[in-house]
């Protein structure tokens, strides 16, 4: 009867394992992911310069990345691994669509990928630099940048719902630009990084 008890309790734990196991695949994959988005689209983005078709490419690199997670050697660049998954990606597509004809001849497009100079790690200066900035700015003024940049609402409802005038907001967020810019440039000149 033990044996039994133990066959079923195994039986019950397994699937609560599995789904635990699953779970932290799924978060480190976000991790990893989450912080190389943008290098792995602008790379597929650097060889098939028609946005509709990076984008299929990325959304399909996205599945295959996600399904051999589990090749990917902890430690080394992920994006330096997911680029090279995209690549295959960009072939796969180019061959199903090679009956366009403006698509770019496989040289161009290996000489291309050779030549991508973008991100080849999450720190980027000039990033950490906006960011520093950002912080700088009264908790109103990033706000209204976020309503401007990073909001499905429009500046026009913002302004309706706050009682502002539109011309002011627009006012006041051609100042913070140039504010932002400014800090920035600062920011570059002193740590001596390129802007």
């Amino acid at each position: 009867m033990s044996t039994i008890s133990a066959i079923k309790c195994d039986a019950v734990a397994e699937p609560a394992a599995n789904v635990c196991d699953e779970a932290l695949r799924y978060e480190r994959f976000l991790d990893l992911f989450t912080s190389e988005r943008d290098g792995i689209y602008g790379y597929i983005f650097s060889i098939l310069p028609n946005h509709a078709d990076a984008e299929d490419v990325f959304q399909k690199c996205c599945i295959v990345l996600w399904r051999k997670l589990d090749l990917y050697v902890e430690g080394s660049s992920f994006l330096g691994w997911a680029c090279t998954v995209a690549h295959y990606e960009v072939l796969n597509f180019r061959r199903s669509e090679q009956h366009d004809r403006h698509y770019f001849s496989q040289d161009l497009v290996d000489q291309l990928s050779q030549q991508y100079q973008g991100p080849r790690d999450s720190t980027n200066p000039k990033s950490e630099a906006l960011r520093a900035c950002l912080q700088k700015l009264r908790n109103v003024d990033r706000e209204l940048l976020d309503k401007l940049y990073c909001s499905d609402q429009s500046l026009a409802d913002h302004a309706k719902t706050t009682g502002k005038a539109l011309q002011s907001l627009y006012n006041r967020a051609g100042i913070l630009r140039r504010k932002l810019c400014e800090c920035v440039q600062r920011s570059m000149e002193f740590s001596g990084a390129d802007s």
